[in-house]
């Protein structure tokens, strides 16, 4: 594990808007990232408290942001800021992950929904339900699971049709965030290891 320096706070984007073209990120007219492709998260980097102007351009540009906002960046946190949305309706969303680490046989799981044309839906593994009517842009709590692998389905809540079925291993000790992104009928769930899985 790498050492964490508590006095900042571990940042990363996602590009979660489906086929959308790749993006360049300035943070405060500073290069952060360049040529994030959908699905793909940046690495993490220290950034200190305060508050950021957040500039997305296409790739390769410098003009017209498809994503101009302010974001607050706290002390002492890991966070996942997703690129969410289709053509007009670009937003970014600050996702606070867990900084606690799991001991003993279990992990932590949550769920993020991030796809623009997919209806609430519940997440089932193995048969047991492990959250309901999840909407656009929802964030579960976590929870804890016992480690191995599961038969994981989306499900649209409120006919119990399966929308997608994904075959997951969950590792003991680990901090797992969900990530369903795309539009139906190309929805894919990202199984995404949280930072503090790599931090102590």
């Amino acid at each position: 594990m790498r050492q964490w320096n508590k006095e900042y706070s571990l940042v990363r984007f996602l590009h979660a808007v489906p086929e959308g073209e790749e993006v360049d990120i300035y943070i405060n007219n500073v290069p952060f990232y360049k040529g994030l492709e959908f699905t793909e998260f940046s690495p993490y980097v220290y950034v200190p408290q305060g508050n950021y102007t957040v500039t997305i351009y296409l790739e390769d540009t410098q003009e017209n942001p498809i994503v101009n906002e302010k974001i607050d960046v706290n002390v002492n946190e890991l966070v996942t800021i997703a690129i969410t949305g289709e053509s007009e309706d670009i937003k970014l969303l600050s996702i606070v992950e867990e900084t606690e680490v799991v001991s003993g046989s279990n992990a932590k799981v949550r769920v993020v929904h991030l796809s623009p044309n997919a209806p609430a839906v519940n997440i089932v593994a193995d048969n047991q339900e492990l959250f309901a009517n999840v909407k656009y842009r929802d964030v579960t709590p976590y929870i804890a699971i016992p480690a191995k692998e599961y038969t994981v389905n989306v499900e649209e809540a409120r006919t119990n049709r399966i929308i997608r079925q994904n075959q997951v291993t969950i590792n003991p000790g680990r901090i797992y965030t969900f990530y369903a992104v795309g539009n139906i009928p190309n929805a894919q769930i990202l199984q995404s290891l949280d930072g503090a899985t790599f931090m102590n």
